[in-house]
């Protein structure tokens, strides 16, 4: 089974100001994920959230495995969205 990948308001906007090519390769990574998110992901310390590592860029995830949903709650520079996680 495949599971469902929603794109948060906010990552959205946050992908748009990220160059073409690098945007491309996250939202790429992410829709890779859709048969197994748990080979690629990592859970983050202390935290309910995933992260997505993408060349210099995280992805923070949030996992719903009882609905199967991949939902992508952010996505940023690595120096700055550990920060905020």
């Amino acid at each position: 089974m495949t599971w469902e990948v929603i794109w948060s308001e906010k990552s959205i906007k946050q992908l748009e100001r990220i160059d073409k090519k690098n945007a491309q390769k996250i939202y790429d990574s992410v829709s890779a994920c859709v048969e197994d998110p748990f080979r690629a992901v990592t859970r983050l310390t202390n935290s309910p959230f995933f992260r997505l590592r993408v060349g210099n860029y995280r992805v923070i995830l949030d996992l719903q495995q009882s609905r199967m949903i991949i939902f992508v709650v952010e996505t940023d520079h690595r120096g700055k969205i550990y920060k905020k996680y």
